[in-house]
């Protein structure tokens, strides 16, 4: 038995690209819960993530546990995933604008780009809406009266340093126009105050616009999110109207930096089997979302790209925290 156990140290010591150490470590894993940390308390994001963590549980062989962790949009939970072990016993939540645009914005206590990347889920679509009976027909028609009118056209969002926020202003940049974002608490509460003549559009996602898209009530001048919508194949996207950004937001699962490549591989395999489940689609149905699995380092490659620019865009909008 010694001898057998001598030949083994000895052959990982010597030929440590024949033997893969990380492979026998991740062997083990898990055997014990591994904990997923939510920074929202309700909604899609929390009711996803609990459907994918039963699933996944079935996966991994052990429990997989949520743990809410809300506060400063984000910033709360995130350092306490980034400042774990990194054993690929603690992951957790986050989108896109946790990535590229927070830290930008808000001081964190922490460099988002060591963290590691699990997988991303699904994708949001935002959409630049306006009512039925409003004069303009076309993202070129409402750039043209915005250039009349500087500050006039006023939009619904759900507030400073938003994916869609971010877009609309990047619209405006590019056009050399200024028009006015009008923040509200929800995306339900910003179509409301457009339906009810408050804002001149919602710049929202689909879940909050496509009933009254549906309704007739609204109409839809251009997909903000890089993609035409399923339900609107005729509205074009914001790429192809010649703009080279989109208001690109995931929801995806991150670690700590340092976790072992095989247990990263572990926990992306046992998330994306999870996403087969029909439960998973029921929420992505529910919430309007498209589901859109992206392997941990193709997902790292989309939005790292983007860091940079996108703290240039932040501070010519002036959105730094002082």
């Amino acid at each position: 038995m010694r001898r057998c156990l001598f030949i083994l140290m000895v052959t990982v010591f010597l030929y440590p690209d024949v033997f893969d150490t990380q492979t026998l470590f991740a062997a083990d894993f898990p055997n014990k819960p591994v904990t997923m940390i939510v920074w929202s308390t309700s909604g899609m994001a929390d009711t996803l993530s609990r459907v994918l963590a039963a699933n996944a549980a079935k996966e991994l062989g052990q429990p997989m546990l949520v743990e809410n962790k809300p506060g400063a949009h984000g910033v709360i939970g995130i350092n306490q995933i980034l400042r774990s072990k990194p054993d690929g016993y603690t992951i957790g939540m986050v989108v896109t604008s946790n990535l590229i645009i927070d830290p930008h914005i808000q001081n964190v206590p922490y460099d988002i780009r060591s963290a590691t990347d699990i997988l991303a889920v699904c994708r949001y679509n935002f959409g630049l809406v306006v009512r039925t009976e409003a004069p303009w027909n076309t993202i070129e028609e409402l750039v043209a009266y915005a250039k009349k009118n500087p500050g006039k056209f006023t939009y619904a969002t759900t507030g400073v340093g938003s994916s869609q926020h971010i877009v609309m202003e990047q619209i405006a940049m590019k056009e050399g126009i200024k028009w006015t974002m009008v923040p509200f608490k929800s995306g339900g509460e910003a179509a409301i105050a457009c339906l009810g003549g408050s804002t001149d559009a919602v710049v929202q996602g689909s879940v909050d616009v496509l009933p009254h898209l549906k309704a007739g009530k609204f109409k839809m001048l251009v997909s903000l999110d890089g993609g035409r919508w399923p339900d609107f194949p005729n509205v074009p996207e914001i790429t192809e109207k010649g703009y080279k950004f989109a208001a690109i937001s995931y929801i995806s699962y991150i670690g700590p930096k340092g976790i072992p490549n095989a247990i990263q591989q572990k926990l992306e395999d046992a998330l994306r089997k999870a996403m087969q489940d029909p439960s998973f689609q029921k929420i992505i149905d529910q919430y309007k979302v498209q589901s859109a699995f992206i392997g941990g380092k193709d997902y790292a490659s989309v939005w790292r790209t983007q860091y940079d620019e996108m703290g240039k865009v932040v501070k010519a909008l002036g959105l730094e925290e002082k």
